[in-house]
């Protein structure tokens, strides 16, 4: 792997490292009651983990905290697809880099036939 490629490998990973806190889900604003007996908003946290859908209600004085939580892991996936890709970009690099070097390496060690007297 050429330099470049390991240091901006190592530069995602660092992103990544430097993640401390990090929520999944979404959070909905939700109310009660009709008309002019309308509350709220409060807030929901909701996500999904082993297939089953949770909720968690959230404080007022929380939501901005949680909000930016949630931010931190929508970065922390996008960090994993980048260095998903770089990583495959460095072994499709290498492999036609190895597959090139065989196919000089064989045509170099064709042995001939020996020639008829």
């Amino acid at each position: 792997m050429d330099k470049k490629t390991e240091g901006r490998r190592e530069d995602i990973l660092n992103e990544m490292r430097a993640i401390n806190r990090l929520r999944q889900g979404i959070v909905s604003e939700q109310f009660y009651g009709t008309g002019n007996k309308k509350q709220g908003p409060y807030y929901v946290l909701q996500g999904y983990t082993g297939g089953k859908h949770w909720s968690k209600r959230v404080s007022r004085d929380k939501i901005d905290q949680v909000r930016s939580d949630i931010s931190q892991s929508a970065h922390l996936k996008d960090l994993c697809q980048a260095f998903a890709e770089v990583t495959e970009q460095a072994t499709i690099k290498q492999d036609c880099a190895d597959s090139k070097k065989k196919a000089r390496k064989q045509t170099e060690h064709v042995t001939r036939k020996p020639k008829r007297s």
